[in-house]
């Protein structure tokens, strides 16, 4: 079970315009993880207390998918925090900016959103993952390999790279990882087949 380190369990600090989203979905993390859940609405805290039967693996899971919930993701994206194929990146807007320019934030949140959602909206049917522009930070969920080439091309974006040539290299990943996947399926048939003749 879990080791007496992580018995309290976790704390996290939530922003408190997403309690009530966090609210709506506690029954149902206890219930499928097997923890208790205690929100502290006025000071904005959550607390994830593990069961007697759960496992360190599911206190994570159920830890990832509040967070989610907390950086702006609903519960159905959150969820799929479930699987190991996927994870959540955070990306500190602060890291990037000039301490002597003060709208340096609101600039590159708009590169990222782009006109109307535009940008936010093809970043995401590219890389087939969820992103959240917050205050001071974005949020990216979706498969592990996937939300790495979101982070790359979010970042790009922030040095000043034109969308046109970002969307480019994304479209590249994308051909070479579906050739890769094909490749992997040729050769498991490969073996598969020679296996059963031998």
């Amino acid at each position: 079970m879990i080791s007496d380190y992580m018995k309290g369990g976790f704390k996290l600090v939530v922003e408190k315009n997403r309690l009530k989203a966090i609210n709506d979905s506690v029954k149902a993390i206890e219930e499928e993880f097997g923890v208790k859940i205690i929100v502290d609405n006025d000071r904005g805290e959550v607390t994830i207390i593990p069961g007697n039967n759960t496992n360190f693996d599911q206190l994570m899971k159920a830890k990832n998918i509040i967070e989610a919930i907390s950086y702006g993701f609903d519960y159905n994206d959150a969820q799929n925090l479930r699987s190991d194929d996927y994870t959540l990146e955070i990306i500190d807007l602060r890291d990037y900016i000039d301490k002597d320019k003060s709208n340096h934030i609101s600039r590159i949140k708009a590169r990222i959103i782009g006109e109307d959602g535009r940008a936010k909206r093809v970043l995401q049917e590219l890389t087939d993952t969820n992103i959240v522009v917050g205050d001071k930070y974005i949020a990216i969920l979706g498969p592990y390999e996937n939300v790495k080439v979101a982070r790359e091309a979010i970042e790009m974006l922030i040095r000043g790279r034109q969308h046109a040539t970002v969307y480019r290299w994304i479209q590249n990943w994308r051909r070479e990882s579906r050739y890769r996947e094909l490749m992997e399926r040729l050769s498991r048939t490969y073996y598969e087949e020679g296996e059963e003749e031998g």
